[in-house]
């Protein structure tokens, strides 16, 4: 077999391994219901308990799903009664706050959040680094 071509067909569409196929295992869905029976805190009730965790009149901005380090996490964005940003990580299993930090503009504007940027993966560089007490 090569070139990747199975059944050798010309009216099949063809991928690098061949004609286009549907299994009886779907990939996305599988995981999906997977993670999802793990996730026992609302992306609302995450919100809420990002509010809290900075304080009174505290008003969420933006909320997300994410990993860092390996773990899921809710990333929330939360803006004080002072208008200091504050960037704040739910965990959706149980709902206890793992990380909160104040957070400058500049810091936002350069991925601090994953606010500016898709993926997340500047998150760690941003909020990670202070560990929450």
């Amino acid at each position: 077999m090569t070139g990747g071509m199975i059944g050798g067909g010309s009216n099949q569409s063809q991928t690098s391994f061949g004609p286009n196929i549907t299994g009886t295992v779907a990939l996305g869905p599988t995981i999906a219901k997977a993670i999802a029976s793990q996730v026992q805190v609302s992306l609302a009730n995450a919100s809420t308990i990002a509010e809290k965790a900075v304080g009174a009149n505290a008003h969420e901005v933006a909320v997300r799903i994410g990993t860092v380090h390996g773990f899921l996490g809710y990333f929330g964005l939360v803006i004080d009664s002072n208008n200091n940003f504050h960037g704040v990580l739910v965990d959706p299993g149980n709902g206890k706050v793992l990380a909160s930090t104040q957070m400058s503009i500049a810091g936002m504007a350069h991925g601090g959040m994953g606010v500016m940027e898709p993926g997340m993966g500047t998150m760690n560089q941003g909020m990670m680094s202070k560990p929450y007490p």
